[in-house]
């Protein structure tokens, strides 16, 4: 999968999800929209979701994580006018334990991460 164009009506939503309990805390979804960016975040950006891109999985696939115990980050991107950019939002699982580290932080750090 190639990732689409990150237009300015873009949004990504990363959070971590999965795991025995939830823990609201563990959970901190992150919103980013494209459209607040600089065009140097906007590129960092780009490629931390490229780096994901090859452990991701369309939920509800076989392969897709999740399963028991497992912990997974769920990566949405949504567009908000849909009639120009002709994209539909996208939702992808990736395994905590084959996460990039360059996501990972993203996920922790927000967007203080593509701003340094």
């Amino acid at each position: 999968m190639n990732l689409p164009d990150l237009t300015d009506d873009a949004v990504i939503e990363l959070a971590r999800e999965g795991g025995v309990a939830f823990i609201p805390r563990l959970s901190a979804p992150r919103r980013i929209v494209l459209a607040e960016l600089t065009p140097e975040q906007r590129e960092r950006l780009a490629e931390i979701l490229r780096q994901a891109l090859p452990q991701a999985h369309p939920p509800g696939q076989p392969d897709s994580p999740g399963r028991g115990d497992q912990r997974y980050y769920r990566i949405q991107i949504a567009w908000t006018h849909h009639d120009s950019t002709g994209y539909a939002d996208i939702v992808l699982l990736v395994p905590e334990n084959s996460a990039p580290p360059a996501l990972q932080n993203l996920w922790k750090r927000g967007e203080d991460c593509i701003c340094d």
